[in-house]
């Protein structure tokens, strides 16, 4: 079943009015005008003159064609209007094309706007069938996994209390624990991830890395690439309705964030949001394997060498005494992980010309897959003369760490650490 096709989408194009209906004055309207209004309205349904004739749609989708074979896990990536939501609402048959067709064979799951199907005069209990049985489950499906929904959503003191009287993240909590609990051959998540609070957000990610790794075809739409990377093996990019690249995952993340709207685009020493006194400034960030070539690509534990080009605005009469350059490694929330400071090497950085290069090898890669920021900064004789944040996104792809195949959960922290476990039995 692995390699026949889920999903199929063929010429699939949506389009959307968004004219505006023309305003009469009022002194051109009398109450027999008002009467026959609604009968002009009907009349001019189709016709141009009804909507601004300037705007009167907008393909939200234009000519979308792919396949989706079981068991694989794509994710859906643009910028807000690319198309993204629209194109899960019509897999999920909430509306259809105007032009094409979208093929999907199994049972879908969609969780797209957490909490659609919900009755506010209903209680929670009588909500949990309600929305499972909208799904497609009889009595006793749901019965068989009742217990399991409450305890998940944590929101069993409440369960015969009416939805109207929950708070946003009670019902979120509630929604998405039913719609995880189900057993769907197609998964469709629209940005859904981020329900509730941390501790619920956590076990959010961990039902869905669960539903993923049983077999499930995933279409997951998401402005976090960590999420992207972690959860999907391919990517496919929309803009402006259309499909710009579909392919590897790491690699679709990359381009779309080195894109051309992208400041990383430009040279880094165009860079304008940077600090310092700018005497030395860096002018490239590249990535070099073991043998100084360039890197395509960069795996976990794989020795690369950050080679950090600069110029200096006037040459030195004399080489400074003090030069420390370093490098902050951060995830995609800016959370820090580590930092490489050439001071605690006491190494011998001082020789500065009026263009050169700062090169700092890591023996192994120590992150967990996903995409990196890396911070830079220049301090010459105690003074800082340049500082660049976010001046590469790196691109990690997985690889085997340990020797075993396995890699920590990104639940225990992004960072691979050598270790080693030991038992010693005592009588």
């Amino acid at each position: 079943m692995k390699n026949e096709t889920a999903i199929e989408v063929q010429g699939l194009s949506k389009k959307y009015s968004i004219g505006t209906i023309k305003k009469y004055k009022k002194k051109e309207i009398g109450i027999l005008d008002n009467l026959l209004l609604p009968f002009r309205m009907l009349r001019n349904i189709g016709e141009t003159s009804f909507f601004n004739k300037n705007d009167d749609f907008i393909w939200a989708l234009k000519d979308i064609n792919f396949k989706i074979n079981h068991g694989e896990k794509v994710g859906i990536i643009g910028k807000n209007g690319a198309g993204k939501s629209t194109l899960l609402k019509i897999l999920s048959r909430l509306v259809y094309p105007t032009e094409g067709k979208a093929t999907i064979r199994g049972r879908v799951t969609s969780l797209l706007e957490v909490g659609t199907g919900f009755n506010n005069n209903f209680t929670g209990r009588e909500n949990v069938y309600l929305n499972a049985t909208l799904y497609g489950l009889e009595r006793a499906e749901i019965d068989s996994i009742f217990d399991d929904i409450v305890e998940f959503s944590g929101v069993g003191k409440f369960l015969d209390t009416k939805i109207k009287y929950y708070s946003s993240g009670m019902r979120m909590r509630l929604a998405f624990s039913v719609a995880a609990h189900l057993d769907p051959d197609i998964l469709l998540l629209d940005e859904v991830l981020a329900v509730g609070d941390i501790a619920f957000q956590q076990k959010c990610l961990e039902r869905v890395e669960g539903l993923a790794s049983g077999g499930r075809t995933i279409v997951f739409v998401s402005h976090s690439m960590s999420a992207i990377v972690k959860f999907c093996d391919r990517v496919i990019w929309l803009q402006d309705g259309k499909v710009i690249y579909d392919g590897e995952a790491t690699e679709a993340v990359k381009l779309y964030q080195d894109g051309p709207l992208s400041e990383k685009e430009l040279d880094l020493a165009s860079r304008s949001d940077r600090k310092g006194t700018g005497l030395v400034r860096y002018t490239k960030v590249s990535i070099l394997d073991e043998n100084m070539n360039l890197c395509e690509n960069v795996r976990t534990g794989q020795c690369i060498n950050i080679a950090l080009d600069y110029r200096a605005e006037e040459p030195y009469a004399e080489p400074p005494r003090d030069v420390k350059a370093c490098i902050i490694i951060e995830d995609n929330k800016q959370n820090r992980l580590f930092g490489l400071p050439s001071e605690i090497l006491i190494a011998d950085l001082s020789n500065i010309k009026s263009t050169g290069r700062f090169i700092c090898k890591l023996n192994s890669l120590p992150v967990i897959p996903g995409v990196y920021d890396i911070t830079i900064s220049l301090l010459i004789d105690r003074q800082l003369v340049d500082k660049v944040v976010s001046a590469y996104k790196l691109v990690v792809l997985e690889d085997d760490y340990y020797g075993t195949g396995l890699l920590p959960k990104h639940t225990m922290g992004r960072v691979c650490v050598d270790f080693d476990w030991l038992h010693e039995s005592r009588n």
